[in-house]
């Protein structure tokens, strides 16, 4: 019986280690969304080039755990589409079409480029089973602490599924682990979350599909009633901010 995602911290040694399982539990929490999750809002959002963003939310309860996800459209090409997985994934494309990962911790330390208020990402440990022990710190400004989640990363690299998709799948896991002492010592405030990214490209048609799910929990003394309630706009808002850095970088 394979695993499910959840908000439960994850011990090493608990940790799922066959790919295709991992996969199938990514698999099994996006496809969800579009069948049984209830629709939230619709964002639009417009770039400072004035590229426009329409992101629909969704939600849910597993259990006491809210879910929020977000799914957004783009007719991109494949140049773009492979720089953006890329970042999101860590996987690069070579000359001869392969997708290869040979950093697994590439995607984890990219996320700070991106992500305006991520403010630090260490490297802990990279297990022998491909999983990525990484602690983030982030800054959400006064009068909020700094927030410091402690995380489990498996990415999987892009592969053409049975309807001819190029998919691949970042799945994350609260990790089991103390909050680092220099951490404490700075009175950062424990937080968490686990969540599941997939890219899904036509290479026909060039549609890329962007799917993301999350659970989180940012701790403290925010009620979690606040979080949920604003939660959703500021994953949203994770769409057009990525697609402006990528206009703005260089490579």
């Amino acid at each position: 019986m394979g695993f499910h995602l959840n908000a439960e911290p994850w011990a090493e040694k608990d940790l799922p280690t066959d790919r295709e399982e991992i996969l199938d539990a990514g698999h099994q929490i996006a496809s969800d969304v579009l069948q049984n999750w209830k629709r939230g809002k619709l964002y639009s959002f417009k770039n400072p080039n004035g590229q426009d963003f329409q992101v629909q939310t969704f939600h849910t309860y597993h259990g006491p755990e809210y879910w929020l996800s977000r799914l957004s459209k783009h007719t991109i090409d494949e140049t773009l589409y492979e720089k953006i997985v890329y970042y999101l994934n860590g996987s690069e494309r070579t000359e001869t079409g392969e997708w290869i990962m040979p950093d697994r911790t590439r995607r984890s330390r990219l996320e700070k480029e991106y992500i305006e208020v991520l403010s630090d990402c260490e490297i802990l440990k990279l297990t022998d089973s491909g999983w990525t022990l990484v602690n983030l710190e982030y800054n959400l400004g006064k009068p909020l602490s700094i927030r410091d989640f402690s995380e489990w990363v498996y990415p999987i690299a892009p592969y053409i599924d049975n309807t001819g998709l190029e998919v691949s799948i970042v799945v994350s896991l609260n990790a089991q682990v103390p909050m680092k002492q220099s951490s404490v010592e700075k009175n950062h405030t424990a937080a968490y979350y686990a969540s599941v990214e997939r890219l899904s490209y036509d290479r026909n048609t060039k549609q890329l599909e962007w799917l993301m799910c999350t659970t989180s929990d940012a701790g403290g003394n925010v009620p979690k009633w606040i979080q949920n309630a604003t939660i959703a706009k500021t994953v949203a808002k994770d769409v057009p901010f990525l697609f402006n850095f990528l206009n703005t970088k260089q490579t």
